[in-house]
């Protein structure tokens, strides 16, 4: 899994949607947005919906 990670580092500023973030951390969309509020994750609001850099989504995964 590591090792996908660190391979996936090339795309890792590609903003993903809340789907997609939980499909990558898999996760919940509650634990998304629970580890939103709680800052664990930076999510950036566009218009309604939520957008989260892989990058960011990579670093939580590391630190975990």
């Amino acid at each position: 899994m590591r090792k996908n990670l660190i391979g996936m580092a090339v795309e890792a500023d590609k903003a993903l949607t809340t789907e997609d973030a939980c499909e990558f951390l898999s996760i919940s969309r509650q634990t998304l947005y629970k580890l939103v509020k709680s800052k664990k994750i930076p999510g950036r609001k566009v218009g309604d919906n939520y957008r989260f850099l892989k990058s960011d989504l990579i670093r939580y995964f590391k630190n975990d």
